[in-house]
C-alpha cells in the first residue's frame, strides 16, 4: 500500500499573493481545511485554517469566520504560510506517511512524485489514513471481532489460522500489537462463518481472550459476547 493509491490527485491550491479571504472562501467552498501553496508551479508552504483564523486573533482568540474574512482582507497567504513543509514521496509506504504525520503533529501531507520534486502530485490527508484503517480492521464485514493475546513465536499464528479454516471459518481481517511481554503479542482479528462459541472452543490455553463480540456493519455498535 504506496500513498499514490490513497492520496487525492485533484489538489486544491492557492498561490501565496492570494489574500487570506480568498483562501478562507476556498477552504468554505471546496470543504478542505488546509492548501498548499504553489507559485510558479511549485510547492513554496502550506497554509492552514487555523492559521487563517489565528492572523489576526482579537486578545488573543481565534476569529469566528466572518471577522477573519473582515479584518483579514488586506494580508497575503505568504505572510502566514509554513514554508518549511513537511512533504512525502508518491511511492512512500503509507504507513511511513501515517507516522510522518503523527511524529510532526500534522494532519496533511504534499505528496511528491519523486523525493526532490517541485511540482506537488496529491495530498494525503489524515482522513484519508482513518479510511484506511477502517478498511485494514475490517470494520463495515460482518463477523466476529477477536481480540486476543498470544505466544510471540514462530508458527503461533498459522496454528491459529489453521484451526479457525479447519472450523469452517476464514480470516476477513488480522492486526497485530506489542504486548506487556516480549514473549507475547496482542492481535485483532475479524473472522467470518464462525461462531462466537466455535472460536472460543478452538483457542488454546495460551491463547488469552481479551474481547469476544459479533459485529453487524448495519447496527452502530457491535454486540459483546456475555
Amino acid at each position: 500500500m504506496l500513498v499514490r493509491d490513497y492520496m487525492t490527485r485533484d489538489v486544491v491550491t492557492i498561490e501565496p499573493d492570494a489574500r487570506l479571504s480568498e483562501a478562507l472562501t476556498l477552504m468554505r467552498a471546496r470543504h478542505v481545511h488546509r492548501l498548499p501553496v504553489v507559485e510558479g508551479g511549485a510547492l513554496v508552504g502550506m497554509v492552514s485554517e487555523k492559521d487563517l483564523l489565528y492572523a489576526t486573533p482579537s486578545h488573543g482568540q481565534p476569529m469566528s469566520w466572518v471577522e477573519a474574512s473582515a479584518n483579514a482582507a488586506a494580508m497575503n497567504v505568504a505572510s502566514v504560510m509554513h514554508s518549511d513543509v513537511v512533504t512525502v514521496c508518491a511511492d512512500c509506504p503509507i504507513e511511513v506517511a501515517a507516522a510522518i504525520m503523527a511524529d510532526h503533529d500534522i494532519g496533511a501531507l504534499p505528496v511528491m512524485e519523486k523525493p526532490d520534486a517541485k511540482t506537488i502530485a496529491g495530498i494525503i490527508t489524515e482522513t484519508d489514513i482513518f479510511r484506511l484503517f477502517v478498511t485494514m480492521l475490517g470494520s463495515r464485514a460482518p463477523g466476529v471481532r477477536a481480540s486476543l493475546e498470544i505466544n510471540n513465536r514462530k508458527g503461533a499464528l498459522a496454528s491459529l489460522f489453521n484451526r479457525i479454516v479447519e472450523a469452517g471459518g476464514s480470516v476477513v481481517t488480522v492486526s497485530s500489537f506489542p504486548a506487556t511481554s516480549p514473549s507475547r503479542i496482542r492481535i485483532v482479528l475479524k473472522v467470518a462463518d464462525v461462531s462466537q462459541e466455535a472460536l472460543r472452543a478452538l483457542l488454546k490455553p495460551e491463547e488469552t481472550v481479551f474481547d469476544l463480540r459479533d459485529v453487524v456493519p448495519e447496527q452502530h455498535g457491535p454486540t459483546p459476547a456475555p
